[in-house]
């Protein structure tokens, strides 16, 4: 389980990372395919994984379902203060709330969400494709540890997200599709829809839930 939750984290926080430009639809939603091409059989055992990412000008909320929809997660991210972040897990029937996921994705997306990592950002506009009826062009980025990310980002969606003063380069254009290198292997997310509307309840938290910390989630999921 711990191999999969770092995977699913570590999806949710690059599909997270948000344009810098002022362009054109700042509200809507992105719903993505995400596949592992030459992965592992414990990392192939997930199945189809799709993520859809809701945003307006001053909320982005995160839906991941993983394993055929045995795992669902959900994260809540306000712009101006990361720290109110709110996180959801379902396994197998059991629902769990991260009451810490503020302060622990602080930690783990340290060098991911906002790019606080990369050392460079190549943009090739002749290498276009077009991806949900977007135009999009290519955008390499190369991390400190010499891992390198393949974009194709488009100019015409701009949720509007702070940037970490941290980070030395921005992402000039929103991805609609990624290749990212991981420890378990290339991770491909591409945008197969999007809509203008989000869903009445995007920003919400369902009923149900448990609260618990990372901690006390990862124990009790064990070994899985």
């Amino acid at each position: 389980m711990k191999k999969i939750t770092q995977i699913a984290l570590t999806a949710l926080l690059f599909v997270g990372i948000t344009a810098n430009a002022q362009t054109q639809l700042k509200k809507g939603s992105v719903t993505y395919n995400m596949t592992m091409p030459g992965a592992s059989e414990e990392m192939a055992a997930m199945g189809e994984s799709t993520i859809t990412v809701h945003f307006n000008e001053t909320m982005q909320a995160t839906d991941m379902s993983m394993m055929g929809g045995m795992m669902l997660m959900k994260t809540i991210v306000p712009s101006a203060n990361k720290k109110d972040s709110k996180m959801t897990m379902e396994v197998m029937g059991m629902k769990y709330e991260i009451t810490d996921v503020g302060e622990d994705a602080s930690k783990t997306s340290k060098g991911l969400s906002n790019l606080d990592e990369a050392k460079e950002i190549v943009y090739d506009k002749k290498d276009t494709k077009e991806i949900v009826g977007f135009k999009c062009y290519k955008a390499t980025i190369t991390m400190n540890d010499g891992t390198k990310s393949t974009f194709y980002v488009t100019d015409a969606i701009a949720p509007q997200a702070p940037s970490s003063p941290e980070a030395k380069v921005k992402l000039a254009g929103y991805p609609l599709e990624m290749t990212i290198q991981t420890a378990q292997g290339d991770m491909v997310m591409t945008a197969t829809k999007f809509s203008k509307e989000i869903p009445a309840d995007a920003f919400k938290v369902g009923e149900g839930f448990t609260k618990v910390t990372m901690e006390e989630f990862q124990k009790q999921m064990g070994g899985m």
